[in-house]
């Protein structure tokens, strides 16, 4: 039985690997042993909660690299803002980190910057 959390990172999967490529949800399915059906339904049951994540503030790809990124995120209230990072990779490794500021955020980005 296949758990929804194998689930969501099986599609995390289908996203960064096959979707790219124009790889069918079937074909994916079928070369990795998921039986369709049970992707199928799950998919159909999740698909309502899945949002569209935009960011704001990312520097454009014109602006030069000696460019600053700025300390603070667009003003609002410092003390509201509270960000939570879920990332999950292919290889089945989960990074999960709760309640960061905008600070905090920056800090842990610039240390996975190092690893890649």
């Amino acid at each position: 039985m296949y758990s929804n959390e194998d689930l969501e990172r099986f599609y995390f999967q289908y996203q960064t690997e096959a979707l790219p490529s124009g790889e069918s949800v079937q074909s994916f399915c079928k070369r990795n042993n998921v039986p369709y059906n049970i992707f199928s339904k799950w998919y159909k049951d999740i698909r309502k909660r899945i949002v569209e994540v935009s960011v704001d503030g990312r520097p454009s790809s014109e602006s030069s690299p000696d460019s600053s990124v700025p300390d603070a995120p667009p003003p609002q209230s410092p003390a509201a803002l509270r960000i939570m990072v879920d990332i999950a990779m292919s290889n089945g490794l989960r990074l999960s980190q709760k309640n960061l500021s905008y600070r905090e955020l920056r800090l842990l980005i610039e240390k996975l910057e190092v690893l890649c």
